[in-house]
């Protein structure tokens, strides 16, 4: 598995599901093909959502798992062993467990890592603890788990066999009254993609500017000529209009690149930043209009004020 993450607080369900769709935006690598979405209540079972193919995206998850106060994540390329759910394990009223690289390995006594350290939680330990123990008696498997209680309370750590790996990311943030635990191995992207995903994650819990703002193609905006290439979006971060210094884009009848990598960003014509990734769209009469794919209509844009 490529990517993990848990929180809690106001808005987690938001906060890992935008996190991992800016790795799918911004990142290349065994991404945006299976996914496991998972919130957790105080009464009642954990509940998830699964996909094999589309990533996040294709999650069919209902409008108030984005207000969840605890939720997790894991996902990679697509077509892995049924059934998902055995790779982020949860109970309710106790917590949830994920991960990356094989969090459902089966340990020693053939309990799965991540079962193990969700019972040890069940039983009272706190989720660091709980990780520890796991992954002190298996140093040699292949996993990193992310234990996330009802309590907000938070245990993270890879094996000692993944801690050998050169291509890791890791981010953990924890300020009452929000925690936030990630892991991924295996993604290529500029610059520190732990950070940038964990800030974007992080706005989500505490309701405050990120350095990332995910801006979104919902329906046909003018592709209109000009000096510099400019995407004009309205508070919300919706497209409205897409100006271009490509002579031969508004003649294009196919799918294109509509917005071009470092492309300035205004909002009410003041720039407000920059394009961090493309957005690929149909290009027809003269205008853009969103991807019939889950995730096609959607780009990351730096913000200006904010540092990342």
């Amino acid at each position: 598995m490529t990517i993990g993450i848990a929180a809690a607080g106001n808005a987690a369900g938001a906060a890992v599901y935008d996190a991992v769709l800016g790795a799918e935006l911004l990142g290349r690598g065994a991404i945006g093909g299976f996914a496991v979405m998972a919130v957790c209540g105080a009464a009642g079972a954990a509940e998830y959502r699964v996909t094999q193919r589309g990533g996040v995206t294709a999650l069919d998850v209902p409008p108030s798992w984005r207000d969840a106060r605890v939720a997790a994540v894991i996902s990679s390329g697509p077509d892995r062993p049924e059934p998902l759910t055995q790779f982020l394990a949860g109970a309710g009223g106790v917590g949830l467990v994920t991960g990356h690289r094989l969090p459902n390995l089966p340990g020693e006594d053939g309990v799965a890592l991540n079962q193990a350290v969700l019972a040890r939680m069940a039983g009272g330990t706190h989720p660091q603890d709980a990780v520890d123990a796991v992954l002190d008696a298996h140093p040699e498997w292949d996993a990193g788990l992310i234990a996330i209680d009802m309590r907000g309370r938070l245990g993270m750590g890879n094996s000692a066999r993944v801690r050998r790996r050169d291509d890791l990311g890791l981010a953990r943030r924890e300020i009452p009254p929000a925690t936030l635990g990630l892991l991924h191995n295996s993604i290529h992207a500029r610059g520190d993609l732990a950070a940038d995903l964990a800030d974007l994650a992080w706005s989500r819990l505490l309701g405050g500017p990120a350095a990332l703002r995910l801006l979104v193609l919902k329906q046909a905006a003018d592709l209109a000529p000009a000096e510099r290439d400019c995407v004009h979006v309205d508070g919300a971060g919706v497209i409205v209009r897409l100006e271009t210094a490509n002579p031969r884009l508004a003649s294009l009848n196919r799918r294109g690149t509509a917005v071009y990598l470092g492309t300035e960003v205004r909002c009410g014509g003041r720039r407000i930043g920059t394009a961090t990734t493309e957005l690929y769209a149909e290009l027809r009469a003269g205008q853009a209009l969103p991807g019939a794919e889950p995730g096609q209509h959607m780009l990351l844009a730096r913000m200006d004020h904010v540092q990342a």
